[in-house]
C-alpha cells in the first residue's frame, strides 16, 4: 500500500502533526494542576481526545484494505494460501508507520499538554498508545 499511495501517507501525517496543533493550543498548559476535579476533567479530555485521534488515525485505509478483498476472497476460496499469509504481512508492514504516527503525537503534545515530565511516564504514554495502535489493526 505505501508503494501504491505515498502520497496518502504523507497526507496522513500531515493531518495528524495539524491535529496535534490543534490538541495542544486546546490543552495548553505547561504544568497541569492535580488538585480538584476541574484539573481532572482537562486531564480526562486530554487523554481522551488522544485516545481518540490515535485510534482513528488509520481509518481511511478501511477502504484500501476493502478494494483488496476481492482478490482475497478468490484466492481463498481457489485455496491458494492460507488467509494469514495475507493479514501477518500488512500487519508488520504498518509497524514503522504505527511508530511514526504515535512518536509524532506523542512529541508534539505530550509536555505542551502538560502531562507528567518524568522521561519515563513519557515512555510508558508512549507505548501505550503504540500498543492501542497495534490492536486497533
Amino acid at each position: 500500500m505505501m508503494i501504491l499511495f505515498p502520497y496518502r501517507f504523507a497526507l496522513d501525517a500531515f493531518q495528524l502533526s495539524v491535529m496535534a496543533l490543534i490538541a495542544l493550543t486546546l490543552f495548553f498548559r505547561t504544568e497541569m494542576p492535580r488538585d480538584n476535579m476541574d484539573d481532572a476533567g482537562v486531564y480526562g479530555g486530554a487523554i481522551f481526545f488522544t485516545i481518540i485521534m490515535i485510534m482513528f488515525n488509520g481509518m481511511a485505509e478501511i477502504s484500501m484494505t476493502i478494494a483488496k478483498l476481492p482478490v482475497f476472497y478468490k484466492q481463498r476460496d481457489l485455496l491458494f494460501f492460507p488467509s494469514w499469509a495475507y493479514a501477518i504481512p500488512s500487519w508488520i508492514l504498518k509497524i514503522p508507520i504505527t511508530i511514526v504516527e504515535v512518536a509524532l503525537w506523542v512529541f508534539l503534545t505530550y509536555y505542551v499538554i502538560g502531562f507528567d515530565p518524568n522521561v519515563g511516564r513519557y515512555r510508558n504514554f508512549f507505548h501505550q498508545f503504540e500498543a492501542l495502535e497495534y490492536c486497533y489493526f
